[in-house]
């Protein structure tokens, strides 16, 4: 099974290809505001490095956020495409998931400008509730409610180092918990607010 996973939603730009359950090729770098211009090359880099021939591809797994109102479409736009001329299956999951990977109460929390938060707390691979928006009062209130939890992500917005999991682990738990898109066309990205909220 030839697979290639795609996360455009917030800063990082991941892209990978998975065969068999095995990250062959990975691309894991900053790319913020410039995922569009970076993410065909990205694909192109990680299929040259798997020796994979487009055609070869069986399914698509990508992020549909939360994050950036522009970054959540990168992906989806991109994964759309290839299921036009191509017989292969779309599998969402969520950006949170990708960053807490298999990590027992892991908090995720990334930036949403305007001095609040995308967060959910993944256990395991699993979100445990919808992935909200949060003021970053309210984020401070759960990290002191909840001693027994991680968190991950942009923790400078509560004055702590950033702290970022291991990403292959991220992939490959996304994988195993994504779920099967039935209607490419219904496929939306996971907004948490209206447009005209958001700050790129």
């Amino acid at each position: 099974m030839k697979q290639l996973f795609i996360d455009t939603a917030h800063r990082h730009l991941t892209v990978a290809c998975v065969e068999n359950d095995v990250i062959v090729s990975l691309f894991h770098q900053d790319a913020f505001k410039s995922q569009s211009e970076k993410v065909m090359d990205a694909i192109n880099e990680c299929f040259t490095e798997a020796d994979w021939q487009p055609r070869q591809l069986e399914s698509v797994i990508l992020t549909q956020g939360p994050g950036s109102y522009t970054g959540v479409r990168i992906a989806m736009t991109v994964a759309k495409v290839l299921a036009s001329v191509a017989p292969i299956s779309i599998f969402t999951t969520t950006s949170l998931q990708l960053i807490a990977g298999s990590s027992k109460n892991t908090f995720v929390l990334l930036d949403a400008r305007s001095s609040r938060a995308y967060g959910g707390l993944v256990n395991e691979g699993l979100l445990v509730d919808d992935a909200s928006i949060f003021t970053i009062e309210q984020v401070q209130q759960l990290k002191e409610n909840h001693p027994d939890w991680q968190f991950a992500g942009d923790l400078h917005l509560i004055k702590e180092t950033e702290r970022w999991m291991d990403i292959k682990d991220g992939i490959m738990t996304c994988i195993r918990y994504a779920t099967l898109v039935e209607d490419i066309d219904a496929l939306i990205p996971l907004y948490l607010k209206s447009n005209q909220e958001y700050q790129l």
